[in-house]
């Protein structure tokens, strides 16, 4: 029976789609669960099920930015890349993605790619506060600390209650030697979140640089109350012991940061803890 290239054309076509549908509902269900899986932070079994929604529709094209993110969790940051440059290549217009992109290959130490990709993003959208804060944090990594506390405080207009913003302002401050900016910022940070460890030991490093012992020692204390074991904290307030003249407290501290494992400690010991 002869039959029309038209229907056979059209039969052919709609085959094909049938297909295709059948891929898509399939590449949908390995992404729920996948999606299910990385809620739940299990990102190795995520990605199994992610990695079957590209087997079975490769152009499933939101799973390469989930994807993306499970293998930074699983620090495959160049797996990361190269997922979010297929996401982008579909999506070039996404602000997300291209921060996304930029802080794996921050973690690359592709500052070049990161710094293009934090602009590219800031430019689809100004108004998101992360690719802001993750500029600020390679501009501070390359020593551009000015630039880097323009752009915390651009950050900051976005978010005014974030501690991280006013912690990361603070410490790019203490690096420009403005120790009075740098301890209102900790302060701003304190006042946000009343636990935040690494605010009271950088508050208490810059008040030391201020020969402000007194207030020094009680941010050491209290950083020291909320983690016993910040062996960090435990060097830096024996360095201030032995700038005040007291070895003895001093070598006490650099003794209990060495108990906790910290190397550090081996050769300030040998230094100034000598036995008599």
């Amino acid at each position: 029976m002869f039959k029309s290239p038209l229907i056979t054309i059209a039969f052919l076509f709609f085959s094909s789609m049938a297909f295709c549908q059948a891929d898509t509902a399939a590449a949908a269900k390995y992404f729920q669960k996948g999606y299910g899986l990385e809620a739940a932070k299990k990102y190795k079994e995520a990605l199994a099920e992610y990695d079957s929604c590209v087997t079975a529709n490769p152009n499933y094209n939101k799973v390469y930015l989930y994807r993306g993110l499970v293998k930074y969790y699983l620090l495959d940051f160049k797996g990361s890349v190269d997922d979010y440059t297929k996401f982008i290549a579909a999506n070039p217009e996404s602000a997300m993605a291209f921060d996304d992109r930029g802080y794996s290959r921050f973690l690359l130490g592709d500052n070049d790619g990161a710094m293009a990709d934090y602009n590219k993003s800031i430019t689809l959208n100004a108004n998101i506060m992360r690719p802001y804060l993750n500029r600020g944090g390679l501009k501070s990594k390359l020593g551009q600390f000015k630039e880097a506390v323009a752009d915390f405080n651009i950050a900051l207009t976005l978010s005014p209650d974030n501690a991280n913003l006013y912690f990361n302002i603070g410490v790019a401050q203490g690096v420009l030697e403005d120790y009075a900016a740098a301890v209102e910022s900790f302060n701003c940070a304190i006042k946000i979140d009343p636990a935040f460890e690494q605010a009271y030991l950088y508050r208490a490093t810059t008040k030391s640089l201020m020969r402000d012992f007194p207030g020094a020692a009680d941010d050491f204390a209290k950083c020291l109350n909320i983690n016993p074991k910040n062996s960090q904290a435990l060097l830096s307030r024996g360095a201030m012991k032995l700038d005040q003249g007291d070895k003895t407290g001093a070598c006490i501290d650099f003794n209990a940061a060495l108990a906790l494992g910290d190397k550090r400690a081996v050769e300030v010991i040998k230094e100034n803890c000598k036995s008599k």
